[in-house]
Formats: structure tokens, C-alpha cells, sequence
């Protein structure tokens, strides 16, 4: 029964909380809405009926009637938390559930985007309602408890009798209680290595997946690597060649200087290189070219070029700038 009765202290617990939210001001502040959503004046109109003297339900429950009966804040306030949530009228109950409660709209979490207050009423009156059908189910529960309680005071006697067997019982339950929960040890101990034993597999499995996944993924860059492996003193001789010679000339003069002369001449001699070759992606990469733009780098392909030759090379280059575009990249 005392179990029963505590599944009701997390509503009343509730409901006081959300007495705690209202107080004068946001009342007032609810009071002088011209024209609330049918949200916040259903909140209202649930108060109205809980609070109706004697359960007579009031027949006009319109935003108008709600702030006449708020009346005075403080009294309203003093109302809502004196309420006798314990006897809550049947025909108030029902209104509430079937007209109000139904409602999908009827949530805190929904009205408070309408009105702070109508919030903290909407989620009393919720909570009133759950405490009372608690009660009411564990309120017939205690009247038998108390007739149980008359009647072990009159089995009281006759316990006495029988405590003394149980003296004897409870040795022998203590040595079964030992065995169980050695028992029970043991078993928490087994089941705890087989949960281990179970990560340990199917981490093992996974490895095993990704393994085979990357299996292929190393058959490819192995083959791109053997691929590399026979074009690699081409690429390195055409990218050096481009390094040394390349940068007295104009944009064109090199691409021609690179297509038309060099990559025959290596076919020619036959030094195999990477079809279709870009020199400038084998000495320097996208994230390197991103940071010369961002110090002031010229984005164009001349620019790139030109840098690139600039930090390959290791002597010191003679650099001609007649419009200074990279002036500010060099400092």
C-alpha cells in the first residue's frame, strides 16, 4: 500500500513545482491577455472546473468568465495551493479528463511557448489529476490495511509460538543464504568472463572485416606502386629538368618546352614516365598551393608555377616582377 501511495509523490512533487513557477507577476501578466490562443484559455477553463465550489462544473468557462475568476492573484495562488487535491467532485474529474486532458495541445512544454503562466497551471493540472487517481486507487487499499493491522495484533500471540521454530529456520536459511550467494558470485563471474570472451570476438570480428576490406585497398595501392616504381626516374628527371630550365620562360614556352621537347625526347630514349604527367601535382600538393593564395599567391597557373620552382630550388633565384604580384607572398 505505502508503495502504491509513493507512485503519487512524483505528481504531487509536480504539481508543486509548477505552483512554484507562478507567482503575481506572470499572473498578472496572464490576466491582461486581450485574446489568448484556445491553448492557454482551456488551461484556464480545467482551473475553473477543479476549483468550481461544491463540483458545480460553471457553464461559462470563456476567457472573460477565467480572468473574473482569478479575481484577486494572490487569492487565486493561495486557492491553488490549498486545493484538497484528495477529493477531487467525480463530475470535475470527468470534465477535466474528456475535455481538457485529451487534448494534444494540453502540454506544458506546448503552452509555455503561449504564456509562461499557463504553463505552470497546465502542468497542475495534470499532475492534480494523476495524484487523485492514485489515491484513489491506493486509498481503499489502506482501509484494508488498517483492518489487516487489527487483525495481527490478535496473530500476535500465536507468533510467539512459532518464532521459536523459526530460530532453527533461520540457521539453516542462513547457511542456504551463504550457499546462494556464493552462488550467485560465481555466476555474476561467469557471466562477466563470457562478456568478455563475447567483446573479445567481436572485436576480433570486426578486425577481420576491416581486414579484408583494407586487403583490397593495399592490392590496389600496390599495383599503383609497382605502376609508380617504373615511372619514377622519368617523372623525378622531367620535374628536376622542369625545376632547373623552366623558369626563365612564359606559361606557354614551358608547357611547350614540356610537351613538345622533353616527354618526346624520354620516349624517345626509352625512359618510361606517368601518362599525362602535371609536374607541378608531383612537387607540391592542393593544401600547399591553398596556404601560397592565402599569403597573397596569385591563384593563376604561371603564379603556381613560379612558386613552386621558387621552393624547390636550392640556390637563390633571380626573380623579375614588373606588375609585383608576388611581393606580398615573398614577404
Amino acid at each position: 500500500c505505502e508503495a502504491d501511495l509513493l507512485k503519487a509523490e512524483p505528481a504531487l512533487v509536480a504539481a508543486t513545482a509548477a505552483l512554484n513557477t507562478l507567482n503575481r507577476i506572470n499572473l498578472t501578466e496572464l490576466k491582461v491577455f486581450p485574446n489568448p490562443p484556445n491553448a492557454v484559455t482551456n488551461v484556464t477553463a480545467a482551473v475553473m472546473v477543479l476549483l468550481a465550489p461544491r463540483g458545480r462544473v460553471p457553464k461559462d468557462r470563456s476567457w472573460k468568465a477565467a480572468k473574473v475568476f482569478m479575481g484577486k492573484v494572490d487569492d487565486f495562488l493561495q486557492a491553488l495551493i490549498n486545493y484538497d487535491k484528495e477529493h477531487i467532485p467525480d463530475n470535475c474529474l470527468q470534465v477535466v479528463k474528456e475535455q481538457y486532458l485529451k487534448d494534444p495541445e494540453f502540454n506544458p512544454n506546448f503552452i509555455r511557448t503561449k504564456s509562461f503562466a499557463a504553463a505552470g497551471l497546465c502542468a497542475w493540472v495534470i499532475n492534480i489529476v494523476k495524484f487523485y487517481e492514485v489515491y484513489c486507487d491506493v486509498e481503499p487499499k489502506r482501509q484494508a490495511l488498517a483492518q489487516t493491522n487489527l487483525e495481527l495484533a490478535a496473530a500476535t500471540e500465536k507468533l510467539e509460538t512459532i518464532r521459536k521454530k523459526l530460530v532453527d529456520l533461520d540457521r539453516h536459511l542462513s547457511r542456504l543464504t551463504a550457499s546462494f550467494e556464493k552462488a550467485i558470485a560465481e555466476k555474476i563471474r561467469s557471466q562477466e568472463e563470457a562478456n568478455r570472451t563475447n567483446t573479445t570476438i567481436a572485436l576480433a570480428n570486426r578486425l577481420v572485416t576491416e581486414l579484408e576490406t583494407e586487403k583490397t585497398r593495399w592490392g590496389q595501392s600496390i599495383r599503383s606502386f609497382e605502376a609508380q616504381e617504373k615511372t619514377l626516374c622519368g617523372d623525378v628527371l622531367l620535374a628536376a629538368a622542369f625545376v632547373s630550365y623552366g623558369g626563365p620562360f612564359t606559361r606557354l614556352y614551358r608547357r611547350d618546352l614540356v610537351a613538345c621537347e622533353w616527354v618526346p625526347f624520354l620516349h624517345k630514349t626509352s625512359i618510361p614516365i606517368t601518362k599525362g604527367l602535371d609536374v607541378i601535382a608531383m612537387l607540391t600538393d592542393d593544401a600547399t598551393v591553398a596556404a601560397w593564395n592565402n599569403e597573397g599567391l596569385p591563384s593563376d597557373r604561371m603564379s603556381t608555377e613560379n612558386a613552386t620552382i621558387l621552393t624547390q630550388w636550392e640556390r637563390w633565384p633571380l626573380m623579375i616582377g614588373p606588375q609585383q604580384q608576388g611581393i606580398k607572398w615573398i614577404k
